[in-house]
């Protein structure tokens, strides 16, 4: 099973979505996404790859208890 999640993206109205493992269900939300990704763009530049996000959010979710 898996849990959809996303962030904003400046200038596009959709935004970005992917799929996350179901042990981050309520560990995590869509506000730590769009922190990840602001972070990112501030660190790097530029919009950070999707991939990139979403092994951060799956990292934050194991911190917080998640599977191993």
């Amino acid at each position: 099973m898996s849990i959809t999640a996303g962030y904003r993206v400046p200038g596009n109205p959709r935004g970005q979505a992917f799929t996350l493992p179901d042990f981050c269900w309520g560990k995590i939300g869509f506000d730590d996404a769009c922190r990840i990704a602001e972070s990112l763009r501030r660190a790097a530049g530029r919009e950070p790859h999707w991939q990139t996000v979403r092994g951060k959010l799956i990292r934050l979710a194991k911190s917080k208890g998640g599977a191993a």
